[in-house]
This record gives C-alpha cells, structure tokens and sequence, in this order.
C-alpha cells in the first residue's frame, strides 16, 4: 500500500516542484517591476499553459497517437530554453524600460513551462483512471489518486513558501537566487532536450552516448540538483543583513520592522523543512517506491561462428525473454525478445536511448520501462524512437534467432 502510494505522490511532488518553484520566483521577479504589462502576461500565460496541458492529455488519451509526448515535450523544452534565457539577460541587465522580448519571453517560458510540466502532472492520475476500467471504488485506485493528491499538494504549499521566502530577500540577493535557480533548471532541461534529440536521430548516438550514458542512467538524481538550488535561497535569506535603523525612525517603529525582517525569516525555515521531507522521499521513499518493480535475471548467451543463437521454442510464448552477453571489453550487454504476433519478433536492447540502460520488465502481460514505468505497445517494440528498447538486428533460421555478435559488441558502450 505505502509502495503504491509513493508510486504517484514522488513523481506529483517532483513534476510540481519544477513547475512551481521557477514559476514563484520568477513571479517575485516581475512584480517589483514597475510595467503591469509583465504581470499580464504571466497570468494570461498561466491559464494558457494550464489548460492547454489538460487539452492535450485528454487527446493524447482519446485518440493514443495523435500526440507524441516525446516531440511536444521537446519542443516546449526547446522555446522554454530560449526564453528562459531572454529572461535572465533582461532581469539582470540595468536596463528599467518596458521590453516586448522581455514580456514575450515570460509568456512564451510560463506556458511552455506549465505545459511540460502540467502534462506530465496530468497523465500521473489519468494512467491510474485507465487502468481502473471502471472501478473506482477500490483501495489500490483509491490510493493512487490519494498519492496523487498529496504530492500535488505537497508541491503547491513548498512553492508557494519558496515564493515567500524569495519576496523577503533585497533585490540583488533575490537576483542570485533567481539566478542559481533558473540555471539549474535550465541544466536539467538541456540534458532533456539532448536524450529527445539523440531519439530522434538528431544528433548522433554514436557522438553523444559516450557522454550521456551516465546521465541518463543516473537521470533519477538530476532532481537534487533543483533541491540543491532551493537551498542557496533559505542561506541567502538568513545571511541578508537586518535592517538597518534610519534616523527618521523612532525606536517602536524599528522594532515593528526588525519584527516584520524576523517574521520573513520563518518562510527560509519552513523552505528548509520542506526540503528535507523533498530529499527524504526522493531517495528513500523512491527506494520503496521501486523496490516491487523486480526484473527476472537475464539468461547469459555466447556467441558462436559470430552470432548469439537462441531457440524458437524458448521465445515463442509471448512473454518478455532477456538475454545477457559479455562483450569483450566485459560489459554485459542486455537485450530483449518478445513474440509480438504471428511470426513478428520485437528485439532489442534492455535499454532505450530516453532512460537509459535501466531495464524492461513484464507486468500484467504489458513490458514496462523500469525507470519511468512507462508501458510499451508490443508492436512497437524493435522500432526506434521514446522509451521503447533500443533496437538490433537479427535474422531467424534455421529455428533459432540470431543476433550478430557485432551488433552486441557495439552496444557495449551504452552498459558501461
């Protein structure tokens, strides 16, 4: 029950983590501008963003393909990048004339932004209706949505103290952090936009795996790294400098003041104890989140006359068989086989070019992603592109099926 719980309220809490916490900031930002025009964008950006995630989840649902989540990620990621990165060159720059590129900017990286993020959000509990079938009345679907809720929840209320506690820093400490916070969002959001390039054949995989086969099969912990930066902001705040006394204040109004600096002091706290609850059940309430999700051993294989054999029979049962071969730099390089129909085999790598060599496993007859919990279509497995295996060829003859002992020793590389 706690494992099926966390299973949704870990990836609401995070997904409304990054959402929420550059959204605060950026908002404390804006309103100590002296142009409305920038507050209008960012709300009338915020209800575009938030509906237009929920639109595109119920077509993504209705309709199975007609949204790639894997393009329409990318491509928020992409203009949120751009103008994230207008953002800060105008918010840091000493210039207090209304910008258009400025104010474009935050509507384009708060809807962009909630979209990502938002339509991430929204498939948590859809994913749980769906599998429901119709039965909502049960403690396992009750919950899910419970989890769900929760960390939803647990998301908003640290938001909104990181907004709070960012409101009381002056300007140019409240500039550092905006800074430090925006940076690592934006480190997170490269490595994204890179494993969606390198899926895409974008960008060369042969170029790029060396280097990101370590990140993203360590993708989990990127989210410390956003944790790290909401920690710059409580220092910040308890370093600030307390108000210094003016002559023109009689000594109940200065105390009235240094009252209100310690009050502000609270919000820094509060950001302190959300994270470490945040810290605590990314790492071990992610452990027991995951600790059910057991993938079989796979069967060990050699290659003989330059091909890896396996027989018919063995993998005609419809279930998902993996297989394991020691290359001759000695990683073990996993791969997969599945009977998709008839005679159509789906083979390829325990591993995807999205999350990395982190494994498949089967539930309730469906193949699963290990790491995103993603559940794969059968038919698409052997065809590259999202979190579907990486994949390689083969032949079948003779009864058995043969993957060439070459194509194992160039993917040696993506199990290091």
């Amino acid at each position: 029950m706690l494992q099926t719980f966390l299973q949704q309220f870990i990836p609401a809490m995070e997904e409304g983590l990054m959402l929420g916490v550059p959204l605060g900031v950026l908002f404390v930002m804006i309103r100590r501008l002296p142009h409305e025009d920038y507050r209008r964008a960012f709300r009338s950006a915020l209800k575009w963003g938030f509906w237009l995630s929920i639109f595109l989840v119920a077509v993504r649902v209705g309709t199975r393909n007609a949204v790639s989540r894997e393009l329409l990620e990318g491509a928020a990621t992409f203009v949120t990048l751009i103008a994230e990165a207008v953002i800060l060159s105008k918010l840091l720059s000493a210039q207090s004339d209304f910008s258009k590129p400025l104010k474009f900017s935050i509507a384009a990286a708060v809807a962009t932004l909630f979209l990502y993020h938002g339509f991430e959000l929204w498939l948590i509990p859809t994913g749980s209706v769906v599998a429901a079938l119709g039965d909502y009345f049960t403690v396992e679907f009750l919950t899910k949505i419970g989890g769900f809720v929760s960390g939803g929840l647990f998301a908003f209320v640290s938001s909104f103290m990181v907004f709070k506690a960012a409101d009381a820093l002056n300007q140019a400490r409240l500039k550092f952090v905006f800074v430090v916070i925006f940076a690592a969002c934006m480190i997170r959001q490269v490595i994204f936009l890179v494993q969606v390039l390198m899926a895409r054949n974008v960008l060369s995989g042969e170029v790029w795996m060396d280097l990101m086969a370590p990140i993203i099969n360590n993708s989990g912990l990127l989210i410390f790294v956003i944790f790290a930066a909401i920690l710059v902001l409580p220092i910040t705040l308890f370093s600030q400098p307390k108000p210094a006394r003016r002559p023109e204040y009689n000594p109940a109004e200065y105390r009235k003041i240094l009252a209100q600096a310690i009050h502000k002091r609270r919000w820094g706290a509060g950001v302190i104890i959300a994270l470490l609850l945040m810290t605590t059940t990314s790492s071990a309430g992610s452990y027991v989140a995951n600790k059910q999700a057991e993938i079989v051993p796979a069967v060990p294989v050699v290659a003989e006359a330059g091909s890896v054999d396996v027989d018919l029979e063995v993998v005609k049962d419809g279930h998902l068989h993996r297989f394991v071969y020691r290359a001759s730099g000695g990683e073990m390089v996993r791969y997969i086989v599945i009977l998709k129909g008839g005679s159509a085999y789906g083979v390829g790598l325990d591993a995807c070019e999205i999350c990395g060599a982190t494994g498949y496993y089967e539930r309730d007859n469906q193949v699963i992603c290990k790491l995103c919990d993603v559940q794969m279509n059968k038919a698409t497995i052997g065809t590259r592109g999202g979190c579907n295996p990486i994949p390689i060829e083969y032949t079948i003859a003779d009864g058995k099926l043969k993957v060439p002992q070459s194509a194992l020793e160039q993917s040696a590389k993506i199990f290091r």
